[in-house]
């Protein structure tokens, strides 16, 4: 009975956006905004926009070294998509990390992959979304910061959105109330045998 009502939790348990708690940036840049929340707010600049509304922009910083923007999701999550607002015309790098100091590579956006010839551009990995791109699609990882930098480029660098789903790897209060109920229910059974 516990199992099954574990594995009824996970059932229920269904990818949802993800709320960063925290976003900060190193190196130099602009915001055209209130401040680096705009980087998940969920507003996406409109494709063709300038490169620089509503979005966060740099110029010539590339690498790990140079502007990178980083989400704190405030736990570990199971990632499952993104949905990437960035300048068409360059590569940026999104990586992941459970503890904030190794980071993996999730993928590299590549120059002009979408739709757009200038501008902003959309691009997501879930596969249901009108701006799927397969390039950026990627296996469900946990992590529990995630960030973006750009690797090449015309010089000119910006992201308006960086937008996680997925479920959250510690079960939530209704997964535990469950999860107990259960627990309480075997209890109940075995006393009365």
């Amino acid at each position: 009975m516990f199992a099954a009502a574990l594995l009824f939790a996970g059932a229920v348990s269904a990818a949802s956006p993800i709320t960063a708690v925290n976003a900060s940036a190193t190196g130099t840049y602009s915001i055209d905004g209130p401040d680096l929340s705009i980087l998940a707010d969920g507003f996406i600049a409109p494709e063709g926009t300038h490169y620089t509304f509503r979005s966060v922009s740099w110029g010539g910083q590339e690498g790990r070294s140079g502007a990178v923007f980083t989400l704190d999701f405030g736990q570990l999550y199971t990632l499952t998509d993104v949905l990437l607002g960035v300048d068409n015309n360059d590569f940026y790098q999104v990586q992941v990390s459970v503890n904030g100091s190794s980071w993996n590579t999730l993928f590299t956006n590549l120059a002009f992959e979408g739709e757009s010839s200038s501008g902003s551009e959309i691009i997501s990995s879930d596969a249901s979304h009108i701006q799927y791109q397969s390039t950026i699609d990627f296996p469900a990882v946990n992590a529990r910061y995630a960030r973006i930098y750009a690797v090449a480029g015309d010089g000119a660098y910006s992201v308006s959105e960086m937008s996680f789903s997925g479920v959250a790897v510690v079960p939530e209060p209704e997964a535990w109330a469950l999860m107990l109920g259960g627990l309480a229910l075997v209890g109940a059974l075995s006393r009365r045998r």
